[in-house]
C-alpha cells in the first residue's frame, strides 16, 4: 500500500443486473486480502431514471472495504469498465461482473501470481453454475458459450486451448492505460449480445509483448440462468460472437482456432444439423444452427468492414515480408 492508495481496485460495471450485486459485495468481505488493500469501484451503467438499484445495493450495508459508485451514461459493458478503470486508484485492477461470487482467496491468488511471475495480466478460473438447471442438455460447445470449460492444473501462459474471461481478470492499471482499454465496439451492449472485448484485450497485450498468465487457484463462480440455456439465446449469442470476431481483425491477429468460419466449418455445421434431425438431438441442432449463424454473421461483418475500407491487421510474417521487399 502506498499511503491511502489501495493495491487493487475491483471494477464492476452493472446494467440491468445491479440487483445481483449483493452476493458479490458480500463475498468481497470474506477475501483473505486485507480489506484496506483493495477498493471496489461499481459503475452504474443503467439508463437514466429514478430507480437506481446499483446505488441502493451498494449503500444499504456497511462493509470493511472502501466502495464507491460512478455513473457511465454511454451504454455498454466496455464503456462501463473503461470508466471504472480510468477512475481506479489501485496499482492493479481486477475486473468482474455483478453476479459473480469469488472464493475467499480470489484476490490474494491473482495478486500473488502477478507479483511472483512479474506479468502484466492474470486470469483466474471461472466455474459456471446452473442454479435453475438448463432448458437444453448442454454439449461442451454450448457450455463454452457461457465460459471456458477446460482449465490448466497449474499456472500456465494464456494460450489456446485455454483462455481467460472478463469476469476474472487482474492487470496492471498503468500498463493497461498505455496499451488501451476495452474496445467499445465489442462486448455486451443492451440487448445486443456482443462479446470478445476481453479476448481482444488479451490478444492485443500478448501481441504487444506483454505476458498473460492463467492462475487456476483464483476461482470465481458464474451463475447462468434458465433463459441463457434456450435455443434462441444460443442463436443470438452466435450472431453477436460472429460479428465481434470479425471486428477483432481490425486491431489484432486472430488465432485461427477462434475463427472457425471456413468451408470445412460450414460443412461440419450442415452435417451436424442433418444428424441432429435424424437422431432427434435438439442440443446438436441448436449447436449446429448457432455455428451457421455465427459463420454467416462473421462473413457479413467482414464484408461490411471491407466496404467501409476498414483494413485488418496483417499477420506478422506478411508484414515482415513486405518490409523486407521495401528495404
Amino acid at each position: 500500500m502506498d499511503g491511502t492508495r489501495p493495491l487493487v481496485s475491483v471494477v464492476v460495471s452493472a446494467r440491468g443486473n445491479g440487483n445481483r450485486l449483493g452476493n458479490l459485495l458480500d463475498a468481497l468481505t470474506r477475501q483473505t486480502l486485507d480489506a484496506e488493500q483493495f477498493e471496489v469501484v461499481i459503475v452504474d451503467n443503467d439508463p437514466p431514471g429514478p430507480h437506481r438499484p446499483v446505488v441502493r445495493t451498494v449503500t444499504k450495508a456497511d462493509r470493511p472495504y472502501a466502495a464507491r459508485v460512478l455513473h457511465e451514461p454511454t451504454p455498454g459493458l466496455s464503456a462501463g469498465r473503461n470508466r471504472g478503470i480510468s477512475a481506479a486508484r489501485g496499482r492493479y485492477v481486477a475486473i468482474t461482473d455483478p453476479d459473480i461470487v469469488p472464493d475467499p482467496g480470489w484476490l490474494m491468488a491473482l495478486v500473488a501470481a502477478a507479483q511472483e511471475e512479474q506479468v502484466f495480466c492474470v486470469g483466474g478460473r471461472s466455474l459456471v453454475d446452473y442454479p435453475e438447471g438448463s432448458v437444453l442438455a448442454l454439449s461442451e460447445p454450448l457450455q463454452e458459450c457461457h465460459g471456458a470449460v477446460r482449465w490448466p492444473a497449474q499456472r500456465t501462459p494464456a494460450a489456446w486451448p485455454y483462455w481467460v474471461t472478463g469476469c476474472n481478470l487482474l492487470f496492471e492499471r498503468q500498463t493497461a492505460l498505455e496499451l488501451g482499454l476495452f474496445r467499445t465496439d465489442l462486448g455486451r451492449k443492451g440487448r445486443w449480445m456482443g462479446d470478445c472485448e476481453d479476448l481482444e484485450f488479451i490478444d492485443r497485450a500478448l501481441q504487444s509483448g506483454l505476458q498473460v498468465l492463467i492462475e487456476p487457484a483464483a476461482v470465481v463462480t458464474h451463475p447462468v440462468y434458465l433463459s441463457e440455456t434456450t435455443g434462441r439465446y444460443f442463436i443470438r449469442q452466435g450472431a453477436g460472437h460472429g460479428v465481434c470476431v470479425a471486428r477483432m481483425h481490425l486491431s489484432v491477429q486472430v488465432v485461427p482456432a477462434a475463427i472457425r468460419a471456413d468451408r470445412d466449418a460450414v460443412i461440419d455445421a450442415v452435417v451436424g444439423l442433418a444428424m441432429s434431425w435424424g437422431f432427434l438431438d435438439r442440443a446438436k441442432a441448436v449447436e449446429s444452427a448457432r455455428d451457421l449463424t455465427r459463420i454467416g454473421f462473421y462473413h457479413a461483418e467482414r464484408a461490411r468492414l471491407r466496404l467501409l475500407r476498414r483494413r485488418p491487421v496483417l499477420p506478422s510474417f506478411i508484414t515482415a515480408d513486405r518490409q523486407g521487399v521495401a528495404s
